[in-house]
C-alpha cells in the first residue's frame, strides 16, 4: 500500500506521493523506513516532542495536530481518529467483513464477552474474541491480551487474521480508555452492550460522568444495543438513545428478565422471559452476578437476531471463564477460589455470593492496584473488611507506586477489623498464611487478580500464576503431613 491509497479515504483530493508505507505507528521507538508517524498527545508525553527521531528512523509520512515546521507532513484537528482510520485502512478494513459486538460496563464485561463467544462458536459461528483474558483469532489460535482492547494497530492486525482464520464474527471488550481515546473509530458494531457502570479509573476520568460519557460513546458506533435497563446509567443510556436504534432493556422487570432464580454454590437457575416466550437456564456459574452476565449475553445474541432458546442453551454450555469465582483447588474440606474482583462494586457482590454457599469461614487475600485510582482503595478494603472472617491485604499489581502508600490509603477501610486482619507485603506470603489458618469448611478467597499469571512490580513484571502457586502450597502441606 502506499500513501494516496492509504489515504483516500480521509482526504479526497488526495495528492500524496506514491510512497510505500510499512506500518502506522504513534510511537517513535516504532518508526522503520516507511513508516507513518502519528503525533498523539498522552498522559505520558507528546508525540510532537519526538517527530525528528522518527525522521531520523525513515518516517515517510507525519501526521501532527500542530505544524511541525517539516514539509512531509499532514495536520489533522483529531490525529487519535486519524490513526484509528489509518490502521484500518492499512489492513484492509478486515472489521469490515466481519459482525462485531462490542460489551462495556463497568463490571461483567469480561464474563459477557467470553459468554457470548462461546455461544456464537456453539450455535456454528466462527468467533473471535478479544478482551481482558485472551485474544482468540481462530483456528485455534490464542494469544495473551496486554490491554482490554488493544491499540489500533494491533487491534485491526488482530481483525485481519481472525478474517483470515474464517471469522465471521467478532466479540470484544470495549474499555472506557479506548473509547476516549478514539481506538475504535471506524468500526461499526451489529451490537453494542452496556452490562453497569459504578465508580472506577478515576484516575484517568476526571469524574463519574465522564466515566459514564466516555462510556456512551460506543453506541454512536452500533446498529442495536442491549442495555442494562436496572442501572440507573443504563437507564439514562436508554433514554438517550431511544427512537435512534433498536433497544433491548435486560433485568429485573425489563423486556429479557430472569423469574424464579435459584442460587447454588456452583450454579444459577432461573427462567428467562422475553416477551412471551420463556425458557429454562442453568448456567454453571455462581453468584447474582452471573444471572446478570448471563442476560447480557442472551440479550446481545437476541438482538443479533438469533431466538431465545437456542440463545439461552448456547450460553448455558459454558462451563466457566478463566479467573471469574474459578475454583484453584478443594480439598481437606478447603477450597480456594480465586476471582477478578479490583472494585468495591464487584468485591461485595463476589463476597456476597461465596459467603451464601460458604459453610466455614470465608477468608480473603486481596490488594489495591498501583497507579490506579486511590479514591477506591478503602472503599475495597471497606467491602472485604465488612464481609470476610478473616483478612489480609497484601501486594495486587504495585507498579511503581511503594506499597507503603498503597496500604495507608486503604487502611481506613479496615477499621474495626482488629485481630481478624493482617498485612502481608509480600503476596506468596499472604496466599500461604491464608491458606495456613484455614480449617475444613472454610473458603478462601484470592481477589483482584483472576486470571493474571504475573505480578508488575516497580522495575520488571514476574511469572505469578496464583492457580500454580496454591497448588504448590497443597503438595507441600501433602508432604508435611507424611
Amino acid at each position: 500500500m502506499n500513501l494516496r491509497q492509504l489515504f483516500s479515504e480521509i482526504l479526497p483530493d488526495n495528492r500524496l506521493p506514491e510512497t510505500q508505507v510499512t506500518s502506522v505507528t504513534c510511537d517513535s521507538r516504532q518508526v522503520q523506513r516507511g513508516s507513518v508517524f502519528v503525533c498523539v498527545r498522552g498522559s505520558r508525553g507528546d508525540g510532537h516532542n519526538h517527530v525528528a527521531q522518527a525522521l531520523e528512523r525513515g518516517a515517510a509520512l507525519v501526521v501532527a495536530q500542530t505544524d511541525c515546521g517539516i514539509p512531509n507532513q499532514l495536520l489533522f484537528a483529531d490525529t487519535r481518529e486519524a490513526y484509528s482510520r489509518l490502521c484500518a485502512a492499512f489492513f484492509g478494513h478486515p472489521a469490515n467483513r466481519m459482525r462485531l459486538i462490542a460489551i462495556t460496563g463497568t463490571n461483567g464485561k469480561t464474563t459477557t464477552a467470553w459468554l457470548v463467544q462461546h455461544a456464537l462458536e456453539q450455535l456454528g459461528h466462527k468467533a473471535g474474541l478479544i478482551g481482558t483474558i485472551c485474544n482468540k483469532l481462530g483456528a485455534g489460535q490464542v494469544l495473551p491480551a496486554r490491554y482490554t482492547t488493544p491499540d489500533p494497530w494491533e487491534l485491526h492486525g488482530l481483525f485481519s487474521r481472525m478474517l483470515q482464520n474464517g471469522c465471521t464474527e467478532v466479540v470484544m471488550e470495549a474499555s472506557s480508555h479506548a473509547l476516549e481515546q478514539r481506538r475504535l473509530e471506524g468500526c461499526r458494531f451489529a451490537c453494542g452492550v452496556f452490562t453497569n457502570l459504578s465508580p472506577e479509573h478515576l484516575d484517568y476520568h476526571p469524574d463519574l460522568e465522564s466515566y459514564f460519557q466516555a462510556k456512551a460513546r460506543l453506541f454512536s458506533m452500533c446498529d442495536t444495543a442491549a442495555l442494562n435497563g436496572v442501572d440507573v446509567h443504563g437507564q439514562r443510556l436508554y433514554r438517550q438513545l431511544e427512537g435512534k436504534l433498536p433497544l433491548l432493556s435486560f433485568g429485573e422487570g425489563q423486556q429479557l428478565s430472569a423469574q424464579g432464580v435459584r442460587l447454588y454454590a456452583d450454579r444459577c437457575e432461573m427462567t428467562l422471559v422475553y416477551g412471551q416466550q420463556n425458557c429454562h437456564a442453568c448456567l454453571r456459574m455462581p453468584g447474582q452476578f452471573s444471572v446478570e452476565n448471563l442476560l447480557a449475553a442472551v440479550a446481545a445474541l437476541l438482538q443479533c437476531g438469533f431466538k431465545l432458546e437456542e440463545s439461552v442453551n448456547a450460553v448455558c454450555s459454558c462451563q466457566g471463564v478463566p479467573g471469574r469465582t474459578e475454583v484453584c483447588i478443594s480439598q481437606d474440606g478447603i477450597t480456594v477460589l480465586r476471582d477478578y474482583a479490583h472494585t468495591p462494586d464487584s468485591l461485595q457482590k463476589v463476597l456476597d455470593t461465596v459467603r451464601g454457599f460458604c459453610e466455614g469461614r470465608l477468608i480473603v487475600v486481596f490488594g489495591c492496584p498501583g497507579r490506579r485510582d486511590r479514591q477506591k482503595r478503602p472503599l475495597m478494603a471497606k467491602a472485604v473488611c465488612e464481609r470476610a472472617d478473616l483478612l489480609v491485604m497484601t501486594a495486587d499489581n504495585p507498579r511503581e507506586e511503594p506499597l507503603e502508600q498503597i496500604f495507608a490509603d486503604a487502611m481506613p477501610g479496615l477499621s474495626g477489623a482488629g485481630r481478624r486482619a493482617r498485612v502481608i507485603a509480600d503476596r506468596r506470603d499472604a496466599i500461604s498464611w491464608a491458606i495456613g489458618n484455614s480449617r475444613a469448611g472454610d473458603i478462601v478467597l484470592l481477589a483482584g487478580k483472576g486470571h493474571e499469571d504475573y505480578q508488575v512490580l516497580e522495575d520488571r513484571t514476574i511469572c505469578f500464576d496464583e492457580k500454580e502457586i496454591v497448588m504448590q502450597i497443597f503438595s507441600q502441606r501433602c508432604a508435611d503431613k507424611r
